[in-house]
Parts: structure tokens; C-alpha cells; sequence
């Protein structure tokens, strides 16, 4: 694996950058309008894509983009290049709380090499946070490194969640209970946020029922930096789309114990 330190601080340079056309927008109720799939895009998306696209073409030509709003191209546009490097784009992470002005919302950047998410930087302007870690390099919330805080028992855990609808829609709903039941105490937040919390110390787990390549590739690198785990419900290796779980590593069989008990009614392993 190369040295990523110049890859991080441009990472963390175009995130600020997005994070800056996003507050221009921010609290004065930005234009928006439904996408097929029935979640929210605002002017200030595609904004803050097309910027950080602009200064993903002039640094690294030879790379590849993946945006939430405009999908995969080659840096420059037009076909992707097969191999190349692939910069992971969340112009807003939080649609929804950013159009409702609730400031958890945030620019995510993630640089994929080899398909390994290997940079990652979650830049909350609204928090006045920013979240970032390369391979090997450790994990840092506003340039103080951050760690898991590795708890011996799911009774003990702080989990935070995800929509709670989301759950019964994906077939988790009995999972969800479980989980909650299990835990020391549960709260909903949705988004970045959870996971980035699990990091610093702060919960002990975050999970989702569906996720999208931008919605995971930044956080997966600050996740795993700072003693966590990321992975699908069932513990597989995240790839692309699905269910999300991030903990602080020493509980993490245990919640996927839960999770593939709610999918097949069977008892969890003891």
C-alpha cells in the first residue's frame, strides 16, 4: 500500500471545500426535488458535487469519480478507466436533516484503491467537525486521534440506529427489538453520525438496514483506524450496497449473533 498522507489531506482539503458551498446554502431553504428513488437532492448536492469532481480532474486525471448524483465516470467524464483509482463522493450525507436545518450533516470523500476503501475524511461543517483516516495512518476527529471504547458486554453498549422503519421494511424488525433489548441503552441517529461516534469512543454501535457505496467508503478507513468494525449484518465483508454495522470491534460477533437469529428464527449462538 503506497504512503496515503497526500492523498488524505487532499481528501480532507475538497471535503472543506464541499462543506464551504454547502453552508452557503445551508438554513435558507435550498431547491430540492425527489430522485427516482424516492430520496431527497438539493441544489446544494450538486453543487458541491460538481466542485469537488472539477478538483478531482485537475489533481488526479488518471482516476476514476463515483458520485451519489452523477454516478461512475472517469475524472475528466465519459467511461471509467478498468483499475484505476476511484474517489467515492457523499456531497451531503443527511439530505434530509440539512433541508430541515439540522446541522448533522456532512461532506463525505473516500479514496478506493484495489477495491479497499483506503481514505476516508467526514467533514460536518455545521458541527464545525471533521472525522479522516488513511490505512495504516490512524483515525483523527479535528486532529485529535480518536479510538473505540471496546466494551465487554452488548449490556453494556450505547447502540445507535438508523430509521427504525428501515428495519421492519428490510425484515429486521424482530433484530432491531432484540438489539434494543440487549443493549444498555439505544438512541436514533441516523447517517454518518453513528458510525463516527462508535470511533470516537462515544457509542459502542451503529447499524443500518441499507446503505449505498457513498453512504460507507469514508467511513469504513476512520472506522477501522480507530479500533472498530465494519461490516454487513451477517459479518461478510461490506461491498457496495446493503445492510451496515459498525461497532467497537469486541461486540461485534455478538450483534451479528442477533442479526442472523431475527433472519432465521433460529437461537443465537450462546
Amino acid at each position: 500500500m503506497p504512503d496515503l498522507a497526500a492523498e488524505l489531506t487532499f481528501a480532507r482539503d475538497i471535503a472543506q471545500l464541499g462543506g464551504r458551498i454547502a453552508m452557503g446554502h445551508f438554513g435558507h431553504d435550498p431547491q430540492r426535488k425527489r430522485k427516482r428513488d424516492g430520496t431527497w437532492v438539493t441544489e446544494a448536492d450538486w453543487a458541491v458535487e460538481a466542485q469537488i469532481r472539477i478538483r478531482i480532474a485537475r489533481t488526479y486525471p488518471d482516476h476514476n469519480i463515483l458520485g451519489e448524483e452523477e454516478g461512475l465516470t472517469a475524472a475528466g467524464g465519459g467511461e471509467p478507466i478498468p483499475g484505476a483509482p476511484t474517489w467515492v463522493i457523499d456531497p451531503i450525507d443527511g439530505t434530509h436533516n440539512y433541508m430541515l436545518g439540522i446541522p448533522i450533516w456532512a461532506t463525505l470523500v473516500a479514496l478506493r484503491i484495489d477495491d479497499a476503501n483506503v481514505v476516508g475524511v467526514a467533514h460536518a461543517p455545521a458541527l464545525g467537525e471533521t472525522y479522516y483516516a488513511a490505512r495504516g495512518l490512524g483515525a483523527r476527529w479535528n486532529d485529535r486521534a480518536i479510538h473505540v471504547d471496546p466494551v465487554a458486554s452488548l449490556s453494556d453498549a450505547h447502540v445507535i440506529y438508523g430509521a427504525e422503519k428501515g428495519f421492519v421494511a428490510a425484515g429486521l424488525g424482530d433484530f432491531f427489538e432484540d438489539l434494543v433489548a440487549s443493549c444498555w441503552r439505544a438512541r436514533g441517529f441516523g447517517d454518518f453520525w453513528g458510525h463516527v461516534l462508535v470511533a470516537r469512543g462515544a457509542a459502542h454501535v451503529m447499524v443500518e438496514p441499507e446503505l449505498s457505496p457513498w453512504d460507507v467508503a469514508a467511513l469504513e478507513p476512520i472506522v477501522t483506524e480507530a479500533g472498530g468494525r465494519l461490516t454487513h449484518l451477517d459479518g461478510d465483508v461490506w461491498r457496495d450496497t446493503g445492510s451496515c454495522l459498525t461497532t467497537c470491534a469486541s461486540i461485534h460477533d455478538d450483534v451479528v449473533a442477533l442479526a442472523r437469529h431475527g433472519l432465521s428464527g433460529a437461537e443465537p449462538a450462546s
